[in-house]
């Protein structure tokens, strides 16, 4: 196994770059949560069908899947400010293509080349939160910034909610270009004097190099795994948890459709909760042990027959804060078995890779057993088997977490 040669050192932690690099995240979070309330209209407007529709949903995860260890490695390359300026801006690029699509083709074009600056954001946005913190702020901040995803995500779909029926999709894809514009601004005029400070991270050894000495990390991997596991579970209830409602308690559409969102913002409690840990001095393998138990505990109750469905609910929102403490572990996870200090970006991959493995392949594998077996209550030995896995996957990281710690 690779050694890690030397830890991040910064001597104070930059906040205002932590959170302008935040905002990036949770901006590009939102180009996720605009999707799902307006793809019935976009699928009418367009002519897309439910195969074409898949695939305009699925594309930003299947861009993660495909480069986000490679963009890792691009952006210790070149630079994490240049490439998250880069990702923002194809973030725009797919937004104002979006606006004015007229096919189905070109909207998924334009989810394409959402999925390229939605993958070059988020990978670079951790690793700048890395080199802007000191060590005894990194966790705490690495935590937080896990949170952008159910914030942006959230909070656009709550946006959505509010403007579709009156304004309609294509006034709520120009609404997320403004918001995009705007957020390169700030990054461009808050990072410029931090980045001259920065050119001694850039990694000037070769991009595959790079990449073999990341996956070489076991422990790095081990994480990246839990990672999918995690997200497996997570975005298939997600995306199946409406439906379910619908189907075994006859609940109406607008309250099976504000439960995924309720669980987001749960989901964004677990984040803090972890960061506050981590400030503790938590380690890492064991908040993901913690977060893997408590979800396979909450998806025994939530497919229960015999609990009444308040108490169900109640289970989804604690499976929300549960799988919350993943997310905020594993980013976490990315400093400490990076290699060198030029190589977080590569690790921040690895971890985006597999957090977009687990979106990309979560929902079709439930929703294959739900057809298979003609019942919600199969879905749950899938569910719990990924979250057992998880939890060994935690405990075999555990030495390689100490040992990565004493370097």
């Amino acid at each position: 196994m690779a050694e890690i040669t030397s830890p991040v050192k910064t001597q104070a932690t930059n906040w205002p770059i932590v959170w302008v690099a935040f905002g990036a995240g949770i901006v590009a979070s939102s180009h996720i949560g605009k999707l799902p309330p307006a793809l019935p209209q976009i699928g009418t407007d367009l002519a897309a069908g439910l195969v074409m529709s898949g695939w305009i949903a699925s594309m930003i995860s299947t861009m993660g899947f495909a480069i986000g260890l490679i963009a890792g490695a691009i952006a210790d390359r070149v630079g994490q400010r240049r490439v998250l300026i880069f990702g923002m801006l194809m973030l725009a690029l797919g937004s104002l293509l979006g606006t004015f699509a007229s096919t189905s083709s070109i909207m998924l074009i334009a989810r394409f080349i959402e999925g390229l600056g939605f993958t070059a954001t988020t990978i670079t946005g951790g690793a700048i939160i890395a080199r802007a913190t000191a060590d005894s702020d990194r966790k705490w901040a690495l935590g937080v910034w896990a949170a952008y995803m159910p914030i942006g995500f959230a909070s656009m779909m709550m946006f959505a909610a509010l403007i579709l029926d009156k304004f309609g999709w294509r006034v709520l894809w120009g609404v997320s270009l403004a918001v995009t514009l705007i957020w390169i601004v700030v990054v461009i005029r808050a990072t410029a004097e931090w980045q001259r400070s920065q050119t001694k991270a850039i990694s000037r050894d070769p991009i595959l190099g790079n990449v073999r000495r990341s996956l070489a990390m076991g422990g790095g991997v081990l994480v990246a795994l839990c990672f999918a596991l995690y997200a497996t579970q997570h975005i298939s209830m997600m995306n199946w948890l409406p439906t379910y409602m619908l189907e075994v308690y006859g609940v109406s559409t607008l309250f099976a459709a504000t439960v995924p969102a309720l669980v987001l913002v749960f989901n964004a409690i677990g984040n803090y909760l972890a960061a506050w840990a981590m400030g503790r001095g938590w380690p890492i393998w064991l908040l993901l042990a913690l977060g893997a138990g408590g979800m396979a505990l909450t998806e025994i109750g939530i497919f229960s027959g015999v609990l009444p469905e308040s108490l169900r609910l109640g289970l989804a929102f604690l499976f929300g804060i549960a799988g919350g403490l993943i997310p905020a572990a594993a980013l976490a996870a990315a400093p400490v078995y990076a290699p060198t200090p030029a190589l977080i970006g590569t690790m921040s991959g690895l971890m985006v890779m597999g957090s977009n493995t687990g979106q990309l392949f979560g929902p079709p594998a439930l929703a294959a057993i739900r057809e298979t077996a003609g019942n919600w209550d199969s879905t749950l030995w899938l569910l719990l088997s990924l979250a057992i896995a998880g939890i060994i996957m935690a405990v075999l990281s555990r030495p390689m977490e100490k040992r990565a710690a004493t370097h």
